[in-house]
């Protein structure tokens, strides 16, 4: 397994949970699951099945319990998984599914008296906005909120502090001991402390547990903008994960083009330093929507621009939305897909039988509306790389017998591309090849 990206993704500047369903009609949602059965047949999730979206997540968790992540799932009162509701730094309320319990916001809403920390330089957050904005929640009308800015532990500059920045102090002895300075004085006067994310960039919870220890009182971090250190901390688990998998990943890489015969797929045409012809059986298609740079916009079409995927509905009509703060229609283009996550043409017919499609390349839902990004990321993921997996064992000889076009040249039938290619360019370029290829990251 091979992972082709130009880059490290969003996941690297988002948070570390796992929102699966959190909004239905403008609403928050407390029961994911009950509301899942209700979404449209052209929602991932009615795509894949209800039952592969839970068997996906059980796989994920189980990944983060082998890397010690320290994760958790909120449960109602009869033991029911249900969302979590996090604190932000504006003093909103996010639902969330699987959360790290550096998040948890279980003692929240049974504590009497918390304090909201902010940093001295740290413009992001303003403990009293979001105190101010914590104590309109009706769950929270009766808590005692106080506020502090605590000095900060780098050396005055030229632009603002940042979590990250703060972060990165806490991987050290030194960042640790300020913190645990700065807290020890007022931890024993409250029952809970809010903070930016900033228990340091590592995956593991010991940054967290030792404040905590410390402190003799919960510390919670509140969700926060951009950059996200739980993200890194995320994306570092799983990337310890994949790489002792075996999975090799070749980074900093534009694809350019590719080579198709009828609904089969050769390779992917990349350009690192030289043109190189990355050949497989089996293509999954990660590569982000607008925004990640899988998907390109233009004044009266919507493109895939690594397989050239058919998007329906790209015309002019999604640029104009009834809402101006709802879902909007083009956040929920993409490309559309059968059970088993193989692109398809307009007509419902397959494109490529060898591609899969996951997370936000496909069409049919607005993560950032329903609150589900990494939820459908993990589900369709997981589903795609087990689909190519099984197809790589059961059809391994006919692949093997497939005769690959090496030499097309653009104005060949051979050749399909997204995007018009250079004349120069010709598929007698360097060959490189995989078992499978995983295109991510396409512009991020």
């Amino acid at each position: 397994m091979t992972v082709v990206a130009n880059g490290a993704g969003t996941i690297a500047i988002s948070n570390d949970c796992i929102d699966l369903l959190g909004a239905e009609n403008d609403a928050a949602l407390t029961d994911p699951w009950g509301a899942m059965e209700k979404l449209p047949e052209s929602h991932p999730y009615q795509k894949i099945g209800i039952d592969n979206v839970q068997k996906a997540l059980d796989a994920f968790c189980g990944i983060l319990a082998k890397h010690e992540a320290d994760y958790t799932i909120g449960h109602d009162t009869q033991g029911k998984p249900v969302n979590t509701f996090l604190p932000t730094i504006l003093g909103t309320l996010k639902p969330s599914y699987i959360i790290p319990k550096t998040h948890d916001s279980t003692k929240l809403f049974s504590v009497e008296h918390v304090l909201v920390c902010g940093i001295e330089g740290m413009r992001d957050l303003s403990p009293k906005l979001c105190a101010d904005m914590l104590k309109r929640h009706t769950w929270l009308e009766k808590t005692k909120f106080s506020t502090t800015i605590l000095p900060s532990p780098l050396a005055h500059s030229h632009r603002g502090v940042n979590a990250l920045d703060i972060a990165r102090t806490l991987n050290t002895e030194e960042g640790l001991a300020w913190l645990e300075t700065s807290l020890g004085r007022l931890a024993p006067t409250v029952d809970l402390i809010l903070i930016p994310p900033i228990l340091g960039t590592s995956g593991t919870p010991k940054i967290h547990r030792r404040i905590e220890d410390t402190l003799a009182t919960p510390v919670e971090e509140l969700l926060s903008i951009p950059p996200g250190v739980g993200g890194i901390r995320l994306r570092e688990v799983l990337m310890q994960e994949a790489t002792a998998l075996g999975v090799r990943f070749m980074e900093n890489i534009k694809i350019t083009g590719n080579v198709c015969t009828d609904t089969v797929c050769h390779a992917i045409v990349a350009h690192d330093k030289d043109d190189l012809s990355l050949t497989a059986r089996a293509f999954i298609l990660a590569s982000g929507g607008i925004l990640g740079g899988g998907l390109a916009t233009s004044p009266d079409a919507v493109e895939e621009v690594v397989f050239g995927c058919p998007i329906a509905g790209g015309d002019e009509k999604c640029r104009t939305g009834t809402k101006a703060l709802g879902s909007h229609p083009i956040s929920r283009l993409g490309v559309s897909v059968d059970s088993k996550l193989h692109p398809l043409n307009l007509d419902g017919s397959p494109y490529r039988t060898n591609v899969f499609v996951a997370g936000r390349t496909l069409g049919g839902y607005d993560f950032v509306h329903e609150k589900s990004g990494h939820g459908v990321a993990i589900a369709t993921g997981w589903l795609a790389g087990k689909n190519a997996a099984h197809m790589l064992g059961m059809e391994k000889n006919q692949w093997e017998s497939v005769s690959i076009p090496t030499n097309a040249s653009p104005a060949q039938p051979a050749l399909s591309t997204a995007r018009s290619l250079p004349q120069r360019l010709s598929f007698s370029a360097p060959e490189w090849s995989a078992r499978a290829l995983s295109v991510s990251a396409c512009s991020a």
